[in-house]
């Protein structure tokens, strides 16, 4: 209860949309244009997506009798 209290007595702040505020710009950003990738970096993250799934399961599998016996 007592947060309650404390959060009811805290003075709260108008807000006011950003378009009405005065002295202030809105800041007007231009979006790039995005370049195409390059084919050769797009190989490569494909590469490394499927190694990171595919070699420790290729690992699990070659050595199934191991952890069988364990």
């Amino acid at each position: 209860m007592p947060r309650l209290l404390v959060l009811c007595l805290v003075p709260r702040r108008r807000v006011t949309p950003l378009g009405l505020q005065l002295g202030r710009r809105l800041r007007v950003e231009l979006r790039r244009r995005q370049r195409p990738k390059p084919s050769a970096e797009s190989i490569v993250g494909l590469v490394v997506l499927f190694a990171t799934f595919l070699v420790p399961c290729g690992y699990v599998l070659s050595n199934l009798r191991v952890f069988r016996r364990q």
